[in-house]
């Protein structure tokens, strides 16, 4: 089975064997074995790929900043060193993105699999959103089981 991964603000296809953590079939399974099917309730709040866009544009500035300092020679030259101060700026903008994205709740599965998309790497949900993502799959699969 294959999922999304974000990679320098790119989502592909990316196979999950043997991924480390919570890997995302588990969490696929999960939802499935409690009835969690498409339907009409799975409208996206606007703020899903809203963070998920700029999310994109913040890996791809991240990646073009990687190359340019590299080219640069680091942190050994100015132009180095304009470009790592870059780098950095914009790992803080990803990281304050992913924060805000990991304390948003999901409303529904189309969100908590949007939500799972963008937290993980490497077809592996990343261990610091593990627990997050992991109650928003139970609230959800409580809410279906409910009504």
């Amino acid at each position: 089975m294959q999922e999304p991964e974000i990679d320098n603000g790119r989502l592909n296809d990316v196979s999950t064997e043997g991924a480390d953590g919570l890997s995302l079939p588990d969490l696929s399974d999960l939802m499935q074995a409690g009835g969690a099917g498409e339907g009409a309730d799975h409208q996206i709040d606007p703020e899903f790929p809203t963070t998920q866009a700029a999310l994109e544009q913040a890996w791809s500035e991240y990646a073009a900043c990687d190359h340019r300092a590299a080219e640069a020679g680091f942190a050994a030259t100015e132009k180095g060193r304009a470009a790592m101060a870059e780098m950095d700026r914009i790992q803080h903008r990803i990281r304050d993105l992913e924060t805000g994205l990991a304390a948003r709740s999901a409303g529904n599965l189309a969100e908590l699999r949007l939500k799972i998309a963008m937290l993980s790497l490497d077809g592996a949900l990343r261990p610091e959103f593990e627990a997050g993502v992991l109650a928003d799959a139970m609230r959800l699969l409580a809410a279906r089981e409910r009504g």
